[in-house]
């Protein structure tokens, strides 16, 4: 039998296996925001650092292949149903989404507090399934939504148990993206990955959004992917006492509870 060829990726975008028209093509797909429909063509060309005319060319082919939709009114541009036929069958594939649920709501409901998956999107984490209780100062955020890996809990668990040569290649990316921010953000992950190691979760408060805390924890499955899960809330109603003594070692439980589920790279 012959033997699968082992692909390097360390290379990265200097390889000549890259295809940066495919790269930029994705990037067009990754400016949409979970709370925006519609981008124009600047919009998409200011996010992305493309030129304009390359924007339009992409979005062109996009709309073809129905990743994007196009407005004959407006002139903008929207996701499309193939890329959400994508990433429903890639969500629908994450089998510990499934068994983790019944146990994030369970939490959700004991503290009142929105329990969240999710998974890396580039320099965000993306949110793959939400638990909230009925208390009206749950976090808002839902499905869909994407927050900053450098600035969260969720973030620093995932970036905790990445793969040592992943996660440096991630933080090389933050400190291009923010410059100027560097070096409180280097500190507050190194901060946060020390207490991951300490604890078993992550605890950000006020850093993010000025009333929103939280405590992260995650798991590297076989494949290499990290699954990270975050309990948060207004930072008025669960301090910080409150998230260490209690909900941070909740979630760590829950999740190192999930771990046993993770026996093979399709879970």
């Amino acid at each position: 039998m012959a033997r699968t060829r082992q692909i390097d990726f360390d290379e990265g975008a200097d390889s000549r296996r890259f295809v940066t028209a495919l790269a930029r093509g994705l990037d067009v797909l990754a400016c949409f925001h979970a709370d925006e429909k519609w981008l124009a063509n600047a919009e998409i060309a200011a996010r992305t650092g493309l030129p304009k005319p390359t924007v339009v060319r992409l979005a062109y082919t996009l709309c073809v292949l129905g990743y994007l939709r196009h407005s004959r009114e407006s002139g903008k541009y929207a996701l499309g149903d193939s890329l959400a036929a994508l990433g429903i069958t890639m969500v629908s594939n994450l089998k510990l989404r499934r068994i983790a649920r019944p146990y994030m709501q369970d939490l959700a409901d004991r503290y009142d507090i929105s329990v969240s998956l999710g998974i890396r999107n580039g320099l965000s984490v993306l949110y793959v399934e939400n638990c909230r209780s009925g208390a009206p100062l749950s976090l808002g955020l839902d499905l869909g939504s994407r927050i900053p890996v450098a600035e969260t809990a969720m973030g620093h668990a995932l970036l905790a148990v990445m793969e040592p040569r992943e996660r440096e290649r991630l933080l090389a990316e933050v400190r291009q993206a923010e410059p100027a921010r560097w070096p409180r953000l280097r500190e507050a992950i190194e901060a946060g990955c020390a207490h991951w190691q300490a604890r078993g979760f992550t605890v950000v408060v006020r850093d993010w959004q000025t009333d929103i805390a939280g405590v992260g924890a995650a798991i590297r499955q076989p494949d290499g992917r990290v699954i990270t899960f975050n309990a948060g809330g207004s930072a008025s109603k669960f301090p910080r006492e409150l998230l260490e003594q209690e909900i941070g070692p909740q979630l760590a439980r829950m999740v190192k509870g999930l771990e046993s589920f993770v026996r093979s790279d399709d879970a």
